[in-house]
């Protein structure tokens, strides 16, 4: 697994394998729609991918949002969302008026199918008490899936969580993330992932007054779509 300490670096070396090493393949479903006649979502994917990043710099993290053409406001205010607990209902929340081209129409009756923001708070206060209790534990772990909600919502049913698992180890005064994703768009969601996630890892961190130490991110699925790669000739 490469390390890297720079994430503009890690981003476009990221971007470098998934171009070289991807396969090819038509997608049946993304979120909540059927695709498989649609050849806007041809799709270039590397299956079991990892890394590591050790640097935070918050300058490079908002270059590497504005690399990949992602919204720097809503991953803001989304992860202000999800890491500070607003007095307003946290699904839908209000993030996602930062961009409503994207997120409206997931909207059901006025709610998301599940927002990040009100699993997150749930959860997050008990990883805080582990890590203060227990600082060698392994057992600190959020999660976003639901097995009981979830589920039932694949098939493009409705939008299923694409982060799984944060699990959170403090050794020696330092504090890693391993974040687990099932499933990630590189082109429109893969820095905002990174920013919001490292986020997360710098507010744990400070809260219990530990060091930042690594961000270690496995996705099952790292993956782009032809319909956002029309310039790059990829397809």
């Amino acid at each position: 697994m490469r390390i890297y300490q720079d994430p503009m670096e890690m981003v476009k070396e990221v971007e470098r394998d998934l171009f070289e090493m991807g396969i090819r393949y038509q997608s049946a479903t993304v979120q909540d729609m059927r695709v498989e006649n649609d050849p806007g979502y041809r799709t270039i994917e590397i299956s079991g991918y990892g890394y590591t990043l050790t640097g935070f710099d918050h300058d490079k993290m908002e270059e590497m949002i504005r690399y990949l053409g992602n919204n720097l406001p809503w991953a803001m205010e989304e992860a202000s969302e999800r890491l500070f607990p607003p007095d307003y209902d946290p699904n839908p929340g209000k993030a996602w008026e930062k961009d409503p081209g994207k997120w409206k129409r997931f909207l059901r009756d006025g709610v998301f199918s599940y927002s990040y923001a009100e699993r997150w708070q749930h959860q997050l206060p008990y990883v805080l008490n582990e890590l203060r209790l227990r600082p060698n534990s392994r057992q600190a772990v959020m999660t976003m899936y639901d097995v009981h909600q979830d589920m039932m919502n694949w098939g493009g049913r409705d939008r299923v969580p694409c982060s799984m698992t944060y699990q959170f180890i403090l050794r020696d005064g330092r504090l890693t993330l391993i974040y687990n994703q099932r499933s990630c768009d590189f082109m429109r969601f893969f820095s905002t992932d990174v920013f919001i996630t490292s986020a997360l890892l710098l507010h744990v961190a400070a809260m219990i007054e530990a060091k930042p130490g690594r961000f270690i991110h496995f996705i099952g699925s790292l993956h782009a779509f032809a319909k956002d790669l029309e310039e790059r000739r990829i397809f």
